[in-house]
């Protein structure tokens, strides 16, 4: 095994595996990379690390991008796509609609598109098999089970649905972490980490700081 420092990060290589270590900083230019569009997060009042968002107004959502296709690197398909993840914590507890969950995203291809993307992936929980205690610090994960340097549970996204042709060769375009915008008002969630597995090749953790 091989340690190399990067600047912010550090790649960690094992065989043929990278593990990549990042940190974003909420208010950096490259956290406004990560949430473009929608709320905002903030700091938490409690000074937990991570991005905090606040459910204001009933149209108050996040989306946090943590990977995006550029043409400068390898293209990487939707069946290259081994596992995404986020540890977050839940601190307000209506239904369902409070937990975030994930979508992946395919590239357009200018035939049978659907606006900016043209297929897209969800994962979401199922709450008859999943319990949510407020306040705990989880790790929300899809496809398969990642590993992650804390103690935490582990809930898997089980529910699946679709939208377009949603084939493996398909381009993947982006991979964000959702909050649902049918939550009710008032609801937080803490977002504190972010990975994805890239063809068991490329390991990314990326931590959300303040």
């Amino acid at each position: 095994m091989q340690l190399i420092k990067l600047a912010n990060q550090q790649l960690e290589t094992k065989n043929h595996e990278v593990k990549q270590n990042d940190k974003i900083k909420l208010g950096s230019a490259a956290a406004l990379t990560v949430y473009p569009d929608e709320t905002p997060p903030t700091i938490d009042d409690n000074d937990r690390e991570g991005f905090l968002f606040s459910k204001v107004s009933a149209s108050d959502k996040f989306n946090y991008y943590i990977y995006g296709n550029t043409a400068t690197s390898h293209q990487w398909t939707m069946g290259d796509l081994k596992s995404v993840s986020m540890t977050c914590s839940v601190d307000t507890w209506s239904n369902s609609a409070s937990i975030p969950y994930i979508v992946i995203y395919s590239a357009p291809t200018g035939i049978g598109d659907a606006s900016w993307y043209h297929s897209k992936r969800t994962y979401s929980i199922n709450t008859s098999n999943h319990k949510i205690l407020c306040g705990e610090h989880i790790n929300l994960y899809c496809m398969s089970k990642p590993e992650l340097k804390n103690d935490n549970r582990y809930i898997e996204l089980e529910t699946y649905s679709s939208e377009g042709d949603n084939l493996d060769t398909e381009v993947i375009l982006a991979v964000s972490l959702h909050s649902d915008s049918g939550s009710a008002i008032n609801t937080k969630i803490l977002v504190s980490h972010a990975g994805y597995n890239l063809g068991n090749e490329i390991h990314r953790h990326i931590k959300l700081v303040t």
